[in-house]
């Protein structure tokens, strides 16, 4: 009897010590989605010596049935669709306030390095991307890392999304990896993808969205934080 007692307690330890992980979630491109807006970023300019960055349009979408909110853009002639899901958009928040802080206390380290590009932690993402119009839909589950970097002077709110590695079940010639995303918020440009990123404000979108095709033109870089 002892012995069938204890292959129960083995088993119901095994049992709980084993409870599968979480899943990265995912969304369903060709589901319903709003037109949430549209914000400003800076990214890495393409082949640049100087290192400066370029500021870009950065279209919203919410898509209601995954609760997710896409960032849309190109970069390097990939068109990129970056989704956020309500943990995500949670972490972006709570890291963007310990910048603010930091930022206002004057602890920023001024040497920009893998440790500040991940100084507030990190979070699960979508990522989904194109290398030409008509090219394979690829899409995979990299982490997003939350932090600060400087830049030409300036100090930017950062996200770093991580490499993706897709894999298609048909060809395999046609698997390839996404690209390191980094993404360079002013804190004016954070605090407006925030408001985008409120549960109620995306709750209250209705209409269906249109063609967002067109950029915003971008403005002077007299925006940037300098520090």
């Amino acid at each position: 009897m002892k012995y069938i007692i204890l292959l129960l307690t083995v088993l119901f330890v095994c049992s709980c010590s084993s409870t599968p992980k979480e899943e990265p979630f995912s969304v369903d491109l060709d589901s319903l989605r709003y037109d949430a807006g549209s914000i400003e970023a800076y990214f890495n300019k393409s082949f640049s010596i100087t290192g400066k960055l370029k500021k870009d349009a950065v279209v919203v979408h919410y898509y209601p049935l995954d609760d997710a909110v896409c960032l849309q853009f190109r970069i390097d002639f990939v068109y990129c669709n970056q989704f956020w899901d309500r943990d995500g958009r949670e972490a972006f928040v709570k890291a963007f306030e310990r910048y603010q802080e930091e930022y206002e206390q004057r602890k920023l380290v001024k040497k920009s390095n893998r440790k500040s590009r991940e100084a507030y932690g990190e979070t699960q993402g979508f990522f989904a991307w194109k290398k030409t119009v008509i090219g394979v839909q690829a899409h995979g589950s990299p982490k997003v890392r939350l932090g600060y970097q400087f830049n030409d002077q300036s100090v930017f709110y950062t996200t770093t999304q991580m490499e993706s590695h897709y894999e298609d079940k048909n060809s395999r010639t046609r698997n390839q990896t996404s690209p390191v995303v980094e993404m360079y918020f002013t804190r004016a440009q954070a605090e407006s993808l925030i408001a985008l990123f409120k549960q109620e404000y995306l709750q209250g979108l209705k209409l269906p969205s249109g063609n967002t095709g067109e950029k915003a033109e971008a403005d002077k870089d007299k925006d940037k934080d300098r520090y």
